[in-house]
């Protein structure tokens, strides 16, 4: 067999590790809108995986895979995934209706007002374990633009 014409390796899935499934459920489902692509009992333990909406097929798409945390070591994960810097990026093309839906659940924001950059508006808001979530307007001007930004680039 060939090689494919067109390579496309995607980051395919996060684990959250969480004291409650159902709060991640909350926040991540609730507040930003992502859907459940599973939720099964699998060996017994429960798989529970959301990814973001609206996805398409030239979207990278990874999903995020919610667990309980058990042992001491996956407790001491919950809420300190990056520790202090940004767990998770997420940018949506709803941006307005996400942003109130976050603010009318009462979802910890972490700025007063959202940046307002050149290209896009952002605000930084806090899972229920304490992991920062940066949520990113995204526009067909920012795709590739955020990412320098963040890392430092101009």
């Amino acid at each position: 067999m060939s090689p494919p014409l067109i390579r496309s390796d995607t980051l395919s899935m996060i684990t959250v590790m969480c004291p409650n499934v159902a709060e991640a459920l909350s926040f991540y489902v609730g507040a930003l809108n992502f859907n459940i692509r599973c939720d099964e009992e699998i060996n017994g333990q429960r798989l529970v995986v959301a990814s973001p909406p609206n996805l398409t097929e030239f979207t990278p798409m990874c999903s995020l895979r919610f667990v309980e945390a058990k042992s001491k070591r996956d407790k001491a994960a919950v809420g300190n995934q990056a520790g202090d810097h940004v767990f998770l990026q997420v940018e949506s093309d709803d941006w307005d209706t996400v942003y109130d839906r976050a603010k009318s659940m009462g979802i910890k924001i972490l700025d007063k007002e959202p940046r307002e950059e050149a290209d896009y508006r952002a605000v930084t808001m806090v899972d229920p374990f304490g992991n920062r979530v940066n949520f990113i307007e995204k526009t067909t001007i920012t795709i590739g633009k955020v990412y320098t930004k963040d890392i430092g680039y101009q």
